[in-house]
Parts: C-alpha cells; structure tokens; sequence
C-alpha cells in the first residue's frame, strides 16, 4: 500500500510530466508582458512617447501640404453669421480665438525666453489692479508695478531609465494667481528641441470664448508643433507695469 508521501510525489510527477506547470508558466509570462506593454505605452510611457512623434514625423508634412484654406473660409463663414444672429458678446471672443488657432506659427522653433516676453506682456494687459497701489512721481497717476517670473522644473527620472526628459515650465505673476499657467514639454534625450506635451487638449468650441490671448498664443504653437529651444531656465523675472491707467488724482 503505497504511502501519502508516494502519493504526493506521484502527483507532483504526474503534473511536472503532463504540461500543468508550462501552461502555467506561459499563463504568468504573457500576463508579465502584458502589464509591462501597459506600463509602456501609458500617458508617460516612452512607447506611447515614440509613437507619437514617429506618427508626427510621418503624418505632419502630409497635412502640411494639404491646402485647408477653403475649409478655414467655409468655417470663418459660419462663425461669423453665428455671431452676427445673437445677442451674446462672448461669441465675438470665441469667432477671434478660433480665427487665431487657425492661423499657421510664424516659425517652426521658438525661444522659451519669447514665450516667457509674451507672457509679460499677457501680464500687463490683465493683471487685476484691485489690490495695487497707485503712484505718481512728477506725472501721470500709474499703478505699481507687479512681478512676473518663469520657472523651468525637470522631472526626476529617479531609478527608472528613459529614452525621453520631461519639464514643466511654470509661468507666475505674485499680484494675480489668475494669471498663473503651466505648459509640460518633453524631449528625446538625444534631442536638443522640446515639444509641447497635451496642453488645451480638453478645449471644446464653447471654451474658446474663455481663452486669454496668451492661452490661444500657447495652443497654436502645440497645434503647429513648434518646437521649444530652452534658451534660459534661471533668474526669468521682470518687473511689470499694468496697462489699465489708475483714475486717482491729487484733486
């Protein structure tokens, strides 16, 4: 009579020799791969990274040639009788911004540091004033004046090697967090230009008349896929006078 050792070894045996343990091994293998392709091309997965810029490659100087101006005259036509046939206001701004999207970058690079000029000037226009003080010194009353800055944070790839780098590029005004905005760029590591990663990608046709210029100045360049030359990363503050003239006076 055979033991219950014997019996467990039989069974052991019978399961090595009958392909329970390679059908088991190949299940934990292609479930290995799976969750390692997951991982891969994720949002911030280098596949997904790499597939989009070889589809950039290959599919952007398609559209390039590809004249769209009769779709852009058949569409500014449309809008403007939209905005011709209601009362809304808000609609003027949505028919500009969407002229402006439309519009082709004037160039294919640009300096981080001209981005960081527009953002100054996108300061001036709108900064709110309620809060500033008001001066005059031997002329025309002005407000004070407010700081603008840019920071350039890159990510820390910690342990985890990877074929692309990433920053976020941070645009901040201290007199008006309203103003505050950030755009996240990325970049092979063999690359000396950045690109713009998923900014305004959630914009709908009724956000558009919500847009700042320097929002809509910021989506044409990620829609024209422009490139970024990271010409400056540190000491990026200017000294800011708002554009709204101040109605106190010494009478």
């Amino acid at each position: 009579m055979k033991t219950f050792e014997q019996k467990i070894a039989e069974t052991v045996n019978e399961k090595l020799n009958d392909g329970t343990v390679e059908k088991l091994v190949e299940q934990y293998i292609e479930k290995g791969v799976s969750d390692a392709l997951k991982e891969v091309f994720s949002w911030s997965g280098d596949g997904k990274m790499l597939i989009e810029k070889k589809l950039n490659e290959t599919i952007v100087p398609v559209i390039e040639r590809h004249d769209f101006n009769q779709y852009l005259t058949k569409l500014d036509s449309v809008l403007t009788e939209i905005v011709n046939n209601t009362i809304l206001t808000d609609n003027k701004k949505m028919l500009e911004n969407f002229k402006e999207l439309m519009k082709e970058p004037e160039t294919r690079e640009i300096k981080l540091s001209d981005i960081f000029k527009r953002y100054c000037q996108h300061v001036a226009e709108n900064v709110s004033t309620y809060d500033l003080e008001a001066c005059c010194e031997d002329g025309e009353p002005y407000y004070e004046h407010v700081t603008a800055s840019m920071e350039v944070e890159h990510e820390d790839k910690g342990w985890f090697k990877s074929s692309f780098d990433n920053c976020i590029v941070k645009f901040i005004c201290e007199e008006d967090e309203e103003l505050n905005c950030q755009i996240r760029l990325y970049k092979g590591t063999d690359e000396k230009n950045w690109n713009f990663r998923g900014y305004g990608d959630s914009i709908d046709i009724n956000s558009l008349r919500n847009l700042s210029d320097f929002e809509v100045f910021l989506m044409t360049l990620k829609r024209g896929f422009v490139d970024i030359v990271m010409d400056k990363e540190t000491d990026c503050d200017d000294d800011i006078e708002p554009e709204e003239k101040t109605e106190w006076s010494l009478g």
